[in-house]
């Protein structure tokens, strides 16, 4: 098996900081804090807020170490990643979920923000979602380089409105956070919905920490993004309770400073869905990177014109369910290349699509935790595999 070479010269967190912030400050996770406050029908529990944070940390860690330049890591993007640890028909696979789920988050992203610019201009709803696109498709086919430093300045701008607008609430209102642990089954859930919060961008983590230099820049990237994530999260409940309504993003719309925030906070996670959805197909279709971009681009755009915004909490789930399972059989690959020093092994479809399966037919079936379950599952079909080769090794 011959190794790819780091591709990507050596980069510091603040380089890539903006993709991370994008997702820590996206109106999804305002939704996110809304749903499980809609869950419970009133605050959300403190455990699940930090068992939530630290479920989206170990998985981003975990993924995000291929891009650590070597010996820390391979210095891969996440095609190269894919070109290294999974057989050709796998990696296909692969590369097209992550297309169409990126083609999901765009679609789910641009509808809001374009709804929001267009209430906010008074024209209809579609030609505020175009409004809104065509601009962030000229943006992100100039490059990551080129948006970094304007995907940092809208999500801090996001961030300062979430906690401008959580604040309204006067000091006798409901808190948004308890000490309260609730049922086991909501519990669950409620880190299934983390979970799946950040389980594109986990799995698609080695494109922006390609070339880092030091753990040091991985678990600062990492926290730019869970912290703001956990703080949204709670904002949204807050907005929630103090609202009356799950409908979080048709309240914020009834404000001025709420329709700013859904445009200016869809900017950043837009340009990130972009990268990775034209990188992850044109992997799969060998099309030049800006057509890959445009076509999921036009696609995203298609979905938010449908009205795709309305179905995060539904497909999150499902996201939660098919692709952390990948990353477990991926790490214990990293892993046992590094410290054991032996020859690569190819990461085979049964160590992480059985899990996945799992997880949607738990899913399906409305089970809490089903996510949790898939990565369970993952964890014991890795274990089974690498029983089963030192057996045939030693046998």
């Amino acid at each position: 098996m011959t190794a790819v070479e780091p591709a990507v010269a050596e980069r510091r967190w603040w380089n890539t900081a903006g993709a991370w912030l994008a997702i820590g400050t996206s109106p999804a996770a305002l939704v996110l804090g809304a749903g499980v406050a809609d869950r419970h029908g009133g605050p959300m529990p403190l455990v699940a807020l930090l068992a939530g944070g630290v479920a989206m940390a170990v998985l981003l860690l975990l993924q995000g170490r291929f891009g650590l330049r070597p010996p820390r890591g391979d210095g891969w993007a996440l095609a190269e990643v894919l070109d290294g640890y999974l057989p050709r028909r796998d990696r296909t696979l692969v590369a097209a979920l992550m297309a169409l789920a990126m083609v999901g988050w765009l679609g789910f992203n641009a509808g809001l923000g374009g709804a929001a610019l267009a209430s906010a201009l008074d024209v209809p709803r579609w030609l505020g979602i175009v409004a809104l696109g065509l601009p962030l498709t000229a943006l992100a086919l100039a490059g990551q380089p080129r948006w970094n430093a304007l995907a940092m300045v809208t999500t801090a701008a996001a961030l300062a409105l979430i906690v401008m607008i959580a604040a309204r609430g006067s000091p006798g209102d409901q808190p948004p956070i308890t000490a309260e642990l609730g049922p086991a089954g909501s519990f669950l859930a409620d880190v299934a919905v983390f979970v799946g919060y950040v389980s594109v961008f986990a799995l698609r983590a080695p494109d922006f920490t390609a070339g880092l230099r030091s753990r040091t820049d991985l678990w600062a990237c990492a926290g730019i993004l869970v912290l703001p994530t956990l703080v949204a999260a709670a904002a949204g409940t807050t907005i929630a309770l103090d609202s009356g309504s799950s409908d979080l993003v048709g309240h914020l719309r009834t404000s001025q400073v709420g329709t700013v925030l859904v445009v200016v906070a869809v900017i950043a996670p837009c340009l990130t869905a972009y990268h990775s959805g034209g990188l992850a197909l044109r992997s799969v279709t060998r099309l030049p990177e800006s057509r890959a971009m445009l076509l999921v681009g036009a696609a995203g755009l298609v979905l938010a014109i449908g009205g795709f915004e309305s179905a995060l909490l539904p497909w999150l789930t499902i996201l939660a369910a098919v692709l952390p399972p990948l990353v477990v059989p991926l790490a214990w690959e990293a892993w046992a290349r590094r410290r054991r020093r032996r020859e690569p092994r190819r990461v085979t479809a049964a160590a992480w699509l059985p899990a996945a399966v799992l997880g949607i037919a738990l899913t399906v079936a409305d089970v809490p935790g089903a996510p949790l379950a898939a990565l369970l599952a993952a964890v014991q079909c890795t274990a089974a595999l690498h029983a089963h080769r030192t057996y045939r090794a030693r046998g």
